[in-house]
């Protein structure tokens, strides 16, 4: 049962359910359409551009670790605490 908790993640599970309706979305969309890119243009199924797009998407997404998401946070906070002390110090030389 532990076994099952650690393979089930909450983020597990809605990235099994995102990718199930992008599955069923893409299935349902078989029609061909027209790329066109600067100074080419080309037929392609809906279905492979839809994937195609969730595929660069989850790439974009991999390259943004959310260890590098707490580092921007950290620093922000940081910068926010200091400039909230600067403030404080501020008042209590005019309080004076």
């Amino acid at each position: 049962m532990n076994k099952l908790k650690e393979l089930l993640t909450p983020k597990r599970v809605i990235a099994i359910l995102v990718l199930i309706a992008i599955i069923v979305f893409a299935f349902q969309n078989l029609n061909l359409v027209e790329l066109s890119f600067i100074f080419f243009s080309i037929k392609i199924p809906l279905l492979v551009l839809i994937l195609i797009m969730f595929a660069i998407g989850v790439v974009l997404g991999w390259t943004y670790k959310k260890g590098d998401a707490k580092k921007a946070l950290k620093n922000i906070q940081s910068e926010t605490q200091k400039e909230i002390s600067n403030l404080q110090s501020q008042i209590e030389d005019l309080k004076k």
